[in-house]
């Protein structure tokens, strides 16, 4: 099947249609054809993308977790000095969980799938602790944090940290201030780990 230039926007569209329904309905509850109708579209259209509805659920949620990878990744992000590079992932997670609650709700209650979806979904949880890892490990490497730290033991606070942020503002419907947030939890992050200067008390 060849490409056509309304493909793009019509797998989108598919897309954001898919964090209503199933925002709403959960994953056994959500059928495929409810999605057509939400984007508008017939249902056969939807497998002209996806498979199932099990690879429909998992590129809505591939694609969320795309959006803290590339910022990670992103050369000018990794030379910042640790601190900042803290406040800004925390910034970006609040604002996301405020601006995306739909979405970010579905990942918080991904908890609840069947045991080949809990396994998928651990996966991806996993690859987010090891991004957190390698987070810390640069800052390691680069001298700011102590040689004693147990970087996997941080890594795992911080992950829940984020975890805890997102579960608060978007099935409590805690508004925060993410700015302030970022730089508050930052701050009690980073007195913990960061290396002090020669002759520092």
């Amino acid at each position: 099947m060849n490409d056509t230039d309304n493909k793009p926007g019509k797998r989108e569209l598919i897309l954001r249609a898919a964090v209503k329904v199933f925002s709403s309905k959960g994953y056994h509850n959500t059928r495929m054809e409810e999605i057509a109708a939400a984007a508008g579209i017939g249902k056969g259209t939807i497998y002209e993308y996806f498979s199932s509805k099990l690879q429909l659920f998992q590129a809505m949620l591939e694609g969320s977790l795309q959006y803290y990878f590339e910022l990670l990744n992103q050369e000018s992000f990794k030379m910042m000095p640790l601190q900042e590079r803290l406040r800004i992932l925390i910034e970006a997670h609040c604002r996301f969980s405020l601006e995306k609650k739909d979405l970010a709700r579905t990942i918080f209650c991904s908890h609840m799938l069947d045991d080949e979806l809990h396994e998928w979904a651990m996966t991806m949880h996993r690859e987010k602790q090891k991004q957190a890892l390698d987070f810390l490990e640069q800052s390691l490497a680069q001298d700011e944090v102590r040689q004693d730290v147990d970087l996997l033991l941080i890594g795992l606070i911080l992950a829940s940290a984020l975890t805890g942020l997102g579960a608060v503002i978007t099935m409590d419907g805690w508004e925060v201030d993410p700015a302030r947030t970022a730089d508050q939890l930052s701050q009690a992050l980073i007195n913990g780990i960061k290396k002090q200067a020669e002759g520092a008390g």
